[in-house]
């Protein structure tokens, strides 16, 4: 089967090709501890989520100690902020989609730093409803951080790109 020249010119493989290229090399040059050279972006934002976790648990008084990055409930559950929970890797699928679709450079930054508060802020909102429902329902952890955590945090920068796409003139 050949390709005819409608496929061939079709905007939407020249995105898909370069979504692709643009979270490969993204991910590379900050996702991977041992040889990313940007992995300290990574490791910064899971101290910004230790340290907004920590404001959370003081400026309500939730009943859970927190020791560095581990969270200790009274129940005797401990749960540990990791690199993953940062919200890095969904800012970064989104950087990845604004960098491939064309538009305006300056609609592009604006939109990737407006994008990447949303991003992040959102991760924290995700961290302290996933801390703050363990304490009274631990058995639901699961659920709560592989599901509906999780797919929140794959949800909010779609939406964001979807928004991007129909607000943007190129």
């Amino acid at each position: 089967m050949t390709a005819t020249r409608h496929q061939i010119q079709n905007p939407m493989w020249g995105f898909i090709t370069r979504y692709i290229f643009w979270v490969l090399l993204l991910y590379v040059l900050v996702y991977f501890d041992a040889f990313s050279p940007l992995h300290v972006f990574n490791t910064l934002h899971t101290d910004i989520s230790i340290y907004l976790t920590g404001l959370w648990i003081d400026a309500f008084d939730i009943p859970i100690e927190m020791s560095q990055a581990t969270l200790i409930y009274t129940h005797g559950m401990q749960l540990k902020i990791l690199d993953e929970c940062n919200g890095v890797a969904g800012f970064l699928f989104f950087l990845a989609a604004i960098f491939a679709y064309p538009a305006r450079k300056k609609v592009k930054i604006t939109w990737i730093v407006v994008g990447y508060f949303i991003v992040m802020i959102a991760n924290a909102i995700r961290i302290d409803w996933i801390l703050y429902h363990t304490i009274y329902h631990p058995e639901n952890f699961t659920f709560i951080h592989e599901v509906v955590g999780r797919y929140t945090m794959a949800l909010i920068p779609l939406i964001l790109f979807y928004l991007y796409t129909d607000k943007i003139e190129q």
